[in-house]
Order: structure tokens, then sequence, then C-alpha cells
């Protein structure tokens, strides 16, 4: 006959058991996460190469108000991190952004914050104005035994303001855009306000340079919920984009519960004449 000692004993083994696999489990992915490869900045050079090759030239008339087509170089930090499971990664010190000419006197604006994480939007002039017709975010994060990647697409239908004229100057007017995400079923609309904050001096490299500062506060709702500030400074001649600042917070359901990302970071040109080959 068993002693009650040993009933409990036995009773107990399984319930060691479980926790000697699970304490395994979590070794495991420890090591993983400690193992995991780090975003590394985007060299500047392989952003020339990717001009090159994907860049086109149209030929439809004066564009009074466009920056010249090239690659930038752009100098700031960054950080960007998802709660679950729990990572990181850092924009590079050095960022190239690049602008590419469309059609119809429409031109594109990408950043590579890093290799693993880049952002675009697609700008088109409308008067003394300038409008976005729509945007892409792409990232990849390396979980050590997998990379997951992902890219979330924005239309604005209307083209929403993105840089007031002079007939909503200093006040907020309404934007709206929507988009989809790769990683998560449905729509997702991001809606708010630009506003004209005024000119400001900016130092590039020495130089004095006339920017225009406007600022956008937008709420998600939908697939995805959470808010962004972004805070921009273009070029008043051309508007090229000289210096960015910038506040993510958007929460997405999934199996596990709400996942929480967020983001923050600022750069600005180092120079405003384009990177050679």
């Amino acid at each position: 006959m068993d002693r009650p000692r040993d009933r409990r004993f036995r009773w107990w083994m399984p319930i060691v058991a479980s926790f000697a696999v699970l304490a395994v489990i979590t070794g495991v992915l420890v090591l993983l996460f400690a193992t995991r490869d780090q975003a590394d900045p985007k060299p500047v050079s392989e952003a020339l190469e990717e001009f090159a090759a994907t860049s086109t030239s149209f030929v439809a008339g004066t564009v009074a108000r466009r920056p010249p087509a090239g690659v930038y170089v752009l100098e700031g930090e960054g950080r960007e991190e998802i709660s679950f499971p729990p990572t990181s990664q850092d924009d590079g010190a050095t960022m190239p952004a690049s602008v590419t000419h469309l059609a119809d006197g429409c031109w594109s604006f990408k950043i590579d914050y890093n290799e693993a994480h880049w952002q675009d939007w697609s700008l088109c002039p409308s008067g003394d104005s300038l409008v976005e017709t729509g945007g892409r975010t792409w990232q990849a994060w390396d979980f050590g035994a997998s990379t997951v990647t992902n890219l979330s697409t924005f239309a604005c239908d209307p083209p929403a303001l993105f840089v007031p004229g002079s007939t909503a100057a200093d006040r907020p007017t309404e934007r709206s855009c929507t988009g989809t995400n790769e990683q998560v079923p449905g729509t997702t609309t991001s809606a708010g306000t630009v506003t004209s904050l005024g000119s400001e001096a900016l130092d590039i490299e020495g130089r004095t340079v006339a920017a225009i500062h406007v600022r956008f506060d937008n709420t998600l709702t939908g697939a995805q919920t959470g808010d962004e500030r972004n805070d921009l400074w273009l070029r008043v001649d051309d508007w090229l984009p000289l210096r960015g600042e910038r506040e993510v917070h958007i929460d997405s359901d999934s199996p596990v519960g709400t996942i929480t990302y967020t983001e923050q970071g600022s750069w600005q040109l180092t120079s405003t004449d384009r990177a050679g080959p």
C-alpha cells in the first residue's frame, strides 16, 4: 500500500515535469531572441542603386513646384517596439531618402529608416496646396526562429491635404485615408487634421533654408486603433521634406490579446544637395 507521502510525490511528478518542459521552451525562446538579427542602417549606396533601377523620367511640361528627383541623406534617431512577442528595432543614425518623379507633376518621397523599415508617400500639387494620394509602410521583424514581414497600404480618396495652401492656412483641415495591413484582416481608417504652423528657418549644413511647418494629428479606427502625431518641415520653394518628427501608438487584436505597436523618431537632411553615385 502506498504511503501518503508516496501518493503526494507521484501527484506532483507531472506538474514538475510540465514546469521542466516550460523551462526548456522558455530557455530556447530566450536564446533565439538573444541571437536574433538587429536591423542595420540602410546603406546610401544601396538606395542609389535602387533609385537608378526604378526611377522613370516623365516629360509632361514644366512643373513649377516639385523637389529634384534623387537620393538625399538624413540623420536622426528612432525606435519601433511591439508588445508581443516583445521586441524592438532602432532607426539608423543615417537614413537615405529618395524623391521619385511621377506622372502629372506628382512625386513620391521614401525614407529607409533602416534595412527592415521603410515608408513612402505619394504626393501631388493642387493649386498652391500639396495633397497626398496614398502611402505605404513596410517592416520586417526577426524573432530568431523566423522573420515576419508586413506591408500596409493606404489610399486617400479623395486626395488628402498634405500642405495647406493660402486658403487653408493657420487652421486645422480634416483629412482621411483608408488602408489594409498584410498581417491584420479588415480595413483601417486614419482620419484627423493637418495644420499649417507657419514658416520657420532651418539650419541645413550651415545654410538657412525657409520651411513651412505642418502638423498631422490622426486617429486610427477599424481593424487597428490608435493615434499618430507627425510634424513635418518642407522647403518653401519646392516642398522638399527637410525635417520630420513622429509619435505612433497602434493596437491590434490577436488570439493572445491586444498587441501594441509604438514608434517614435526624428530626422533632418544633412544637406539639400542630392547624394552622388
